[in-house]
């Protein structure tokens, strides 16, 4: 785990190397899981784009594509992501990244919202904070929470109360 967090501070400052890839998919599953969720990785490769499936009580299928890289996350993933939710039936989805996406990204996201279909990002920061709140000894602090859980996230609804 150490390797990992390593990689995604170096991706945020937009350096460093790739090779957890995999790491970050399981941590992915790892966090949801520790927040009581099940969920499961999917095939390394060959897996439509999908690297983990959250089983959410009130969405059903939630997919989160996972990207471990230094660059910017653009449209183009988010795009690639919006297409497999509409061929697989599916309305919310994770974009999760270890470093950051382009600004044209948050735009499109709220486009496809307008469609009905909901994408989450989660940038490095969010998830460096999701890991240190999944897997914590002591409670969290309220601003701890709130760097993870933006309370106006569709995922969360129903889930609890802020």
């Amino acid at each position: 785990m150490a390797a990992l967090e390593s990689e995604i501070e170096a991706h945020l400052l937009g350096r460093g190397s790739s090779t957890q890839w995999a790491a970050l998919e399981d941590a992915t599953k790892g966090v949801f899981r520790e927040f009581g969720y099940e969920a499961r990785v999917t095939a390394r490769s060959k897996d439509g784009g999908i690297d983990v499936i959250v089983d959410h009580n009130y969405h059903g299928d939630v997919y989160a594509q996972v990207k471990h890289t230094k660059n910017k996350v653009g449209v183009r993933v988010l795009r690639e992501l919006i297409g497999t939710m509409a061929v697989n039936g599916t309305t919310n989805s994770l974009l999760v990244t270890s470093s950051h996406f382009t600004r044209d990204v948050e735009r499109e996201r709220a486009l496809a919202a307008q469609k009905g279909f909901v994408v989450e990002l989660v940038d490095g920061g969010r998830f460096l904070a999701s890991l240190n709140l999944a897997y914590r000894r002591s409670p969290p602090t309220i601003s701890e929470v709130m760097a993870v859980a933006e309370p106006t996230v569709e995922l969360i609804r129903g889930e609890v109360d802020l």
